[in-house]
């Protein structure tokens, strides 16, 4: 099925989530980056980065056209620290504990609260 043919609110959440995807591998490979020991890994790193950030905002831009940006913004930052410290514990073999993931369960219990509160589609005058 191709995607203008869904729902447009359908199409948007899959823009957001794919925004998210790309924020988040962008900066997962940036920091990877770091420890790749062939000439100029840091800076292919750095480029791969803001090319995956730049088709983030993009889609971000486009998930915002049928989405409330608050919504859509809470779930790209929420579910983007979510995924990148996920990443990082396993690709990059940092701790996770139970203050973090503590924080992690209320960054996106926080993210669909937001949801939750935002009216859909009301006339607000």
């Amino acid at each position: 099925m191709e995607i203008h043919r869904l729902k447009p609110q359908m199409h948007h959440w899959i823009c957001l989530f794919g925004a998210i995807l790309l924020e988040t591998g962008g900066t997962t490979i940036m920091k990877m980056s770091q420890g790749w020991t062939f000439a100029h890994a840091a800076m292919l790193g750095l480029v791969l980065m803001w090319v995956a950030i730049a088709f983030s905002y993009y889609l971000l831009a486009m998930a915002t056209t049928g989405l409330p940006v608050g919504v859509a913004f809470a779930f790209w930052e929420g579910l983007g620290l979510t995924l990148v410290t996920i990443s990082s514990v396993f690709l990059l073999h940092e701790a996770l504990n139970l203050k973090r993931f503590l924080g992690l369960a209320c960054v996106v219990l926080g993210a669909w609260l937001v949801h939750l509160g935002t009216g859909h589609g009301e006339n607000r005058h």
